[in-house]
């Protein structure tokens, strides 16, 4: 298992603070969530950010908002990929279009560039990996909508049948699937057999991608049935900068260290456990 620090992590700071705080803290690598900051970095300075660090871009993040000479958004993903070739990156992570998988007959657009991107990828070794959504905060406060609308609420099931139905991976985020209500290790039983890489945040009710142990979710839980099934894909920390106190950088390279010490400790206590 590679441990990634996801640059949305430090979202406006300046790409290099994320690969000084990621090498200081220890981690195997990077997440590139592409933004409209960090949407025109040519190739050569993320090269040698990561030759400088020692750090490399494990995984890119497709875009979810518009970004400067980006296009539409399959050109985004399209864009992602091109730009995983180029460093080179194995993980390739998308959002799907808001509101597609809900409804059933548009499926059938996105499998279509689907396809494409399996044959742009073809002969590399790169997995495309789509996304658990969460719930959009304003539906959560409607009384009964999960019992009469409950695609709205948890996508969990099509985004899994979709990956299958589509022969590619899932991008298990944590917080996600806290949103919906779910049990995230219920939930994960149901992603496992197709979980490539795995966002882990938490989540209080309330306040999304919070650090780990700081809301309610099983996190130390769910790391030690990862550890359990031999997990070997990609676990990445993916927080709000807020929650990283990202203005920071001291205080941000603690928190990243401290992140990373919990999740390697959850890991160390099972094999303690089994001796």
């Amino acid at each position: 298992m590679k441990i990634a620090l996801s640059t949305g992590c430090l979202y406006e700071n300046p790409l290099s603070d994320v690969f000084k705080i990621a090498s200081a803290a220890g981690f195997d690598g990077i997440e590139l969530l592409v933004d409209n900051l960090k949407c025109n970095i040519p190739v050569s300075d993320l090269k040698k950010l990561s030759n400088k660090y020692d750090v490399p871009v494990i995984s890119i993040h497709s875009p979810f908002v518009i970004c400067d000479g980006w296009g539409n958004f399959w050109e985004r993903i399209t864009k992602s990929i091109t730009l995983a070739k180029s460093l080179p990156v194995q993980l390739v992570n998308f959002h799907p279009p808001r509101g597609m998988l809900y409804y059933h007959r548009l499926n059938n657009e996105l499998s279509r560039h689907i396809e494409d991107y399996k044959g742009y990828i073809k002969n590399s070794s790169i997995v495309l990996t789509i996304e658990n959504l969460p719930c959009p905060e304003h539906l959560r406060i409607i009384p009964l909508i999960d019992r009469f609308f409950p695609l709205l609420i948890d996508n969990t099931y099509q985004i899994v049948e979709f990956a299958i139905e589509n022969d590619i991976y899932v991008t298990f985020d944590t917080t996600h699937i806290g949103t919906t209500g779910s049990d995230i290790l219920d939930s994960y039983h149901i992603f496992k057999e197709r979980i490539a890489n795995i966002h882990l945040s938490d989540y209080d009710g309330e306040r999304q991608h919070l650090l780990p142990g700081k809301g309610y979710l099983p996190l130390k839980k769910l790391l030690s049935q990862l550890k359990s099934d031999n997990y070997s894909g990609v676990m990445t920390l993916e927080t709000n900068p807020v929650a990283m106190d990202a203005e920071n950088i001291s205080n941000a390279t603690r928190n990243a260290k401290q992140c990373l010490s919990y999740i390697r400790k959850a890991i160390e206590d099972l094999k303690i456990e089994r001796l």
